[in-house]
């Protein structure tokens, strides 16, 4: 389970000042668009949306049956809500926390095979270009969008951040596993 950096609030609030939304679609939005960069508990999210609505910074309403018998609740930000989350917005942000298992195995590298390392580095390797390739998919699903006349400038951002990420890690793990078989030469 995930660190719960109290963010949960202002994560949910940033998406229903997007729009109105359901917690199922919050959850399935936080899988698809946010897992890149920012991991979230699922069980987090009702009990946020539940806080945030007896907080007065978000409202819910009943929409009724949705095929599946059970009605869908769903969810609004309030002026309170975008108040808050402006304020939190203006905040400097944290100091990322950087956890890369490969890392810490590269770094203790003289106490296994130099094959072991290469093979951890040809996985990392392929894992970033198809990163790459999802924030790439990703842009180009947002210019379909921007072309529809929704603005999606911010999250064409976040996409493109990954994008230069995952190709700096790919070319570092490159560059690593070439040197490592250059020692093993020598």
């Amino acid at each position: 389970m995930r660190e719960n950096t109290g963010k949960s609030k202002f994560v949910i609030l940033g998406m229903l000042a997007r729009m109105p939304l359901t917690g199922y679609t919050i959850k399935k939005w936080l899988e698809n668009e946010y897992s890149h960069f920012w991991q979230e508990s699922y069980g987090q999210i009702y009990p946020t949306l539940k806080v945030l609505v007896a907080q007065g910074l978000a409202v819910c309403s009943d929409k009724g049956e949705h095929g599946n018998g059970r009605g869908q609740i769903v969810y609004s930000i309030t002026e309170a809500g975008r108040k808050e989350l402006s304020e939190w917005l203006r905040e400097k942000p944290e100091i990322e926390k950087l956890r890369y298992e490969i890392l810490l195995k590269i770094s203790f590298g003289e106490n296994t095979e130099s094959e072991v390392l290469i093979g951890h580095l040809d996985d990392f390797i392929r894992r970033n270009e198809e990163l790459v390739k999802e924030m790439k998919d990703c842009m180009e699903n947002l210019s379909k969008l921007t072309g529809e006349g929704i603005d999606c400038t911010y999250s064409h951002l976040t996409a493109l951040c990954g994008v230069h990420v995952y190709s700096a890690m790919k070319d570092w793990a490159v560059e690593a596993k070439k040197i490592i078989i250059e020692k093993g030469e020598s």
